[in-house]
């Protein structure tokens, strides 16, 4: 396990409660095991319930902690993450831990029932309104953390407000960037508003992982992925940030930072742009029906 008990940099999470998306596979998988091996009841929000019901069976065993509760839902779909939140309300009286891991980049430009383009609902419009459903619960924490999962790749995105589904000039990774740049323009904006309250928000680059994200992707990303295979890291590598931000003393009262290897660095220049970020942030009020 990544998180040994008697690793000063991980305190026991016993009595916590720790939501986390995008749990059955990938680092978001790893985050949930090691934070149940810290004791915490984690709860696993995934799409596919026969495979988040083997991850859940895994981590038992491999934890001895039976306090796993899986939540299903797409959160590509806004009514989706909806349902989710006012579920975990229903059922848990607070949340400690947030870990918004959930990510994906698609094969081919599409477009979610909502109408959304599937990257940007599910890598950055899902996180900002589950957060924001949630909220409450959190406050209600003693102390309580938001962990956002998001990407270097977000040096080369950008956010066209005027032009958010266009079909013209798809490129599904300069998709994906711009819903990196995102994630972290939505933590910066969070943490200002969060500024008096029990809660931090801090936003993370994992590294490159070997996952099957982006597997179904064919022509010259497929191959770029196939290049750079060799150089990327393990899942249990990659959710070390993310790991450290959750359950780490050392970061307890920090928020508002952009960590790569569990240290802080600066994020893209764009991103310290408060007027850009409140502009993001009311754009995202809009799209998910959701005002803070």
């Amino acid at each position: 396990m990544l998180t040994e008990l008697n690793n000063p940099i991980f305190k026991p999470l016993t009595d916590k409660i720790a939501l986390v998306t995008g749990a059955s596979s990938g680092i978001g998988k790893i985050t949930a095991r090691e934070l149940a091996h810290l004791g915490a009841h984690v709860v696993m929000v995934c799409r596919n319930a026969e495979k988040a019901a083997e991850t859940r069976k895994e981590i038992i065993a491999q934890t001895g902690n039976e306090n796993i509760t899986l939540l299903v839902a797409d959160l590509a779909l806004m009514q989706e993450v909806k349902r989710c939140a006012a579920e975990f309300s229903a059922r848990f009286p607070k949340l400690d831990i947030l870990v918004n891991n959930v990510g994906m980049m698609p094969g081919k430009r599409t477009l979610t029932a909502e109408g959304f383009e599937i990257s940007w609902a599910t890598n950055h419009l899902a996180p900002f309104l589950l957060t924001n459903l949630v909220i409450d619960k959190m406050v209600a924490a003693e102390s309580a953390r938001i962990v956002n999962v998001s990407s270097e790749a977000h040096r080369l995105g950008d956010i066209c407000f005027q032009d958010m589904n266009s079909p013209k000039k798809y490129n599904a990774f300069t998709a994906y960037c711009d819903s990196k740049l995102a994630n972290i323009m939505f933590t910066y904006e969070l943490s200002r508003r969060l500024e008096f309250t029990n809660i931090t928000a801090n936003v993370l680059h994992p590294g490159m992982v070997a996952t099957k994200f982006g597997h179904e992707h064919t022509g010259s990303l497929k191959y770029l992925f196939l290049l750079a295979r060799p150089f990327m890291i393990s899942p249990e590598q990659g959710a070390r940030t993310s790991l450290y931000l959750a359950a780490s003393p050392e970061v307890e009262d920090l928020s508002g930072y952009y960590f790569s290897k569990m240290k802080p660095i600066k994020s893209a220049e764009i991103t310290y742009n408060p007027n850009i970020s409140h502009r993001l942030w009311t754009l995202s009020e809009i799209q998910t029906g959701f005002q803070f």
